[in-house]
């Protein structure tokens, strides 16, 4: 029994911890970032209700395998802390080996919004991270999507990265029990210090990382930006996570 628990929890990633309630819970809550007057969008998260200079509202972040102070958490103490730039507040990552995953349930129907897009900036590259070589799997910015899978509630996450040197479009999952299968959606150094916005389709991605259909239903995001493995340290910025009905994205 001892050996099955720590398995299970190896499988059950952070967002996971998050989730409450039934499916039928969870889809009456979609409406509740439904954009007004646009019925193609789902705002997932934009910050804007969050206080600057504190962690963002509504989210927790996880310590080993349990989240903490969802919602709250003091100035300092994790490094994600929402900043203003020209009136407009976004999350902000300042990682020095702490690799804290932030988690959130937001859900939503992933058969009606199959497209997601954000924007995200690194101001500092972990110094040579490569997500797939031991001692050195760090990313600078990741948004993970977990889905509900099975019965036990076991899922399956896609990690969408921007990477120090990997192909954009790669598509890999790194040994070990529990470990989320990652997408490559921005490589490289050239755009350091810009906003970029990204726009995919990750019912398509799924499918094609899985050779199958994704659940109909999102269970939760998570954001990371780490630097631990690499002893350096690592920043970017996130904003504007917003589902769509429809797109042209990355990585076909």
């Amino acid at each position: 029994m001892m050996q099955f628990m720590k398995i299970f929890l190896a499988v059950v990633l952070p967002v996971t911890l998050l989730i409450a309630g039934s499916h039928d819970d969870a889809v009456s809550r979609i409406e509740t970032y439904t954009t007004s007057g646009a019925e193609n969008t789902i705002v997932i998260e934009d910050f804007s209700t969050s206080t600057t200079g504190q962690f963002p509202k509504g989210w927790g972040w996880l310590d080993g395998t349990r989240v903490k102070k969802i919602g709250e958490a003091k100035a300092g103490e994790v490094p994600y802390t929402v900043l203003e730039e020209g009136g407009n507040k976004y999350l902000h990552a300042d990682d020095t080996g702490q690799a804290i995953t932030i988690v959130s349930d937001k859900k939503w129907n992933v058969k009606k919004y199959p497209c997601l897009s954000w924007r995200w900036r690194v101001k500092q590259f972990p110094t040579g991270a490569n997500e797939k070589t031991g001692g050195k799997k760090d990313s600078p910015a990741s948004i993970y999507i977990t889905y509900y899978v099975n019965f036990l509630g076991i899922p399956k996450s896609v990690k969408y990265i921007w990477s120090n040197e990997l192909d954009p479009c790669d598509i890999f999952r790194n040994e070990g029990t529990g470990k989320a299968t990652q997408i490559v959606i921005e490589s490289g150094m050239s755009k350091k210090g810009v906003w970029i916005t990204e726009t995919i389709n990750i019912y398509d991605l799924y499918k094609k990382a899985f050779g199958e259909k994704p659940p109909d239903e999102i269970a939760g995001i998570a954001i990371r930006t780490d630097a631990d493995h690499t002893d350096s340290r690592a920043i970017a910025d996130y904003d504007d996570i917003v589902a769509l009905s429809d797109c042209d994205g990355k990585c076909k």
